[in-house]
């Protein structure tokens, strides 16, 4: 025999905060049934959204009028039972085939006749819009709020909304620290394992703390979130489109690529507790397994370093022998006295480079004229843009799409401006750099310490395989156009004395069939640079190379001094373990 059920039904979603609790709807209803002689058999109760279909009970209940076991329902209202078309349409439907006799509400009952299944589509109709208008509302509020450069919702770690102005400010404890972990990742020595270590058990940086969580530490998929949420940089993603944000930037753009790379970047470095200039450099040609190094003493006591394959690749047997460090030492070091200048050419091709940066100074005034007029162009359009959609010339879509483009534009046109003149200087700088290097690093290699070994390799390429017992390495394109250029015959043929005319004026001016070539491989050394304004140049390399020392002996110290207090074997034991933490993987190349 058909029964009724009861039916309550309240989302946690703002669609329904008006609502009464599920336990006051089925106290209200049940009296309803007592006044109305209707006999209650099942309480069937659902904590979940009905704008879309796909709710267990619901489904449950029409499952039961299907087969006959239902023949009436009571609910509060019908926008408990459906807020979407599918889930109304199959209790008209059912009511359409005879299988449900009637709906009760305390407001009325709706059964089998055309007047009250056309209430019952209007009802449902009107649930529906309901639920568009508040969805459209939200969408509306959400779009405002990122037009003015803020984030909906949560801020990453490291910021904070502000509850007073409604915008988004530093989180004055997190955000240094997670500052502190982008130089760490920027480094290259570190990998994002290794940083969440060391943030949680050197920075004791944790989550934000909620009232119902929070306040931990943060997870690894937290620190991949950090590397690669453009918030950091200034921009908004939303909807899988870049807006340009008002927060504070922790990070530059170059900064944020940079990054990419690593973390695309496959197989980091191992951990060494010895320091050693070449490890975290070169790859294995036979089997692609980094190189590690080894302190190694003869029957005798001499001390020798070899360098061989990590043999971490269990898939591949590789059959690479090891090469002892003045070996591969001096591979290096033929490889600097294939790219060495003169200090002559060195300083000649300094001034070659001033007098076209002046040059290059002077024809970007006109650019930087055109820059500022479309500026005021992108203002002047924004403004329009504004005024066709007040006058409902564009719809929603059309406005958003385009402001978005404009604001895209004028995001890259402040930071041409804003970097116009470090890029001058940059570019200058970075040339220097690179000729500079091929003067000094021979020597600052021979006679240098094992950090300006390091950096020296590090700069000079990022492909280096050694095969054989021979190391190659596939320099930086500057120095690779520095290279060809030196190994030409007519090289050789330049020489320095008086004479006026050409690019310099001084009292040891070049000459020799070499000039013309010389001259043609530093306009090329410039427009790489141009091309690429963030490739690193040796001073950053150097400086990268020095912070990862540091931090290393900063490390080193504190595990010296927790080993000093000799406590408990138990104890020593834990506190060797949190000790060696941030000792890992610290030979990557920087």
């Amino acid at each position: 025999m058909p029964k009724l059920a009861l039916y309550a039904r309240k989302s946690m979603e703002s669609e329904d905060r008006q609502v009464l609790s599920i336990d006051s709807q089925v106290r209200e209803l049940k009296e309803f049934a007592i006044k109305q002689n209707l006999k209650v058999d099942f309480v069937f109760m659902e904590s979940k959204s009905a704008k879309s279909p796909g709710r267990p009970v619901f489904a449950n209940i029409v499952d039961q009028i299907q087969k006959g076991k239902l023949d009436g329902l009571i609910c509060w209202k019908l926008d408990r039972l459906a807020r979407n078309p599918v889930d109304g349409g199959a209790l008209i439907w059912a009511m359409e085939e005879e299988r449900l006799k009637a709906i009760h509400t305390p407001q009325r009952s709706f059964l089998n006749n055309g007047n009250d299944k056309f209430w019952m589509q209007l009802e449902f109709g009107m649930a529906k819009k309901y639920v568009d208008d508040l969805s459209d509302n939200v969408k509306r509020g959400l779009r405002a709020k990122i037009s003015q450069g803020w984030m909906p919702g949560l801020p990453p770690l490291g910021y904070l909304n502000d509850r007073n102005t409604h915008t988004i400010i530093k989180d004055p404890k997190r955000f240094p620290i997670v500052r502190r972990m982008w130089d760490l990742m920027l480094t290259g020595a570190f990998s994002p394992m290794k940083i969440l270590k060391i943030a949680t058990s050197e920075f004791k940086l944790t989550s934000r703390k909620f009232a119902r969580m929070g306040g931990g530490p943060i997870q690894y998929s937290t620190v991949y979130k950090i590397f690669t949420n453009p918030f950091y940089y200034g921009a908004i993603l939303y909807n899988n489109e870049l807006f340009s944000g008002s927060q504070k930037a922790m990070v530059t753009k170059s900064e944020f690529d940079r990054v990419q790379e690593l973390l695309g970047l496959a197989g980091r470095p191992r951990p060494k507790q010895h320091a050693f200039p070449f490890t975290g450099l070169i790859k294995c040609g036979e089997c692609g397994a980094s190189i590690t190094a080894e302190n190694k003493t003869n029957r005798y006591g001499y001390k020798y370093i070899y360098y061989h394959c990590s043999k971490r690749k269990r898939s591949v047997i590789c059959s690479q022998k090891a090469i002892e460090h003045k070996i591969l030492e001096k591979q290096v070091s033929n490889f600097l006295s294939s790219l060495a200048i003169s200090r002559d050419i060195r300083d000649w091709t300094f001034e070659i480079l001033k007098e076209l940066h002046d040059d290059e100074r002077q024809k970007d005034k006109a650019i930087l004229k055109s820059l500022h007029c479309r500026k005021e162009s992108l203002r002047e359009e924004l403004a329009e843009l504004v005024n066709l959609r007040l006058r409902r010339l564009l719809n929603d879509q059309e406005y958003l799409s385009k402001k978005s483009q404009l604001e895209q534009e004028q995001f890259r046109l402040r930071e041409l401006l804003e970097d116009n003149e470090a890029r001058f200087s940059h570019i200058l700088k970075s040339c220097e750099d690179a000729f500079d290097f091929a003067y000094t690093a021979k020597n600052r290699f021979d006679n240098g310490s094992l950090e300006d070994k390091k950096a020296i390799l590090c700069y000079c390429g990022s492909n280096l395989i050694l095969s054989n017992g021979i190391l190659q390495i596939k320099p930086h394109k500057p120095l690779e156009l520095i290279r060809d250029t030196v190994k030409r015959p007519g090289f050789k043929n330049i020489r320095f004395e008086p004479h006026f005319g050409g690019y310099a004026i001084a009292k040891n001016a070049p000459c020799g069939s070499g000039v013309s070539n010389w001259l043609t491989l530093i306009k090329d050394v410039r427009t790489f640079y141009q091309e690429n304004p963030d490739a690193s140049t040796f001073k950053q390399t150097c400086m990268k190379v020095k912070k990862y020392f540091e931090l290393r002996r900063n490390l080193i110290r504190a595990r010296k001094h927790i080993q000093k207090r000799k406590p408990n074997e138990q104890k020593m034991k834990l506190i060797n373990q949190k000790a060696n933490q941030p000792l890992a993987r610290l030979s990557g190349s920087p």
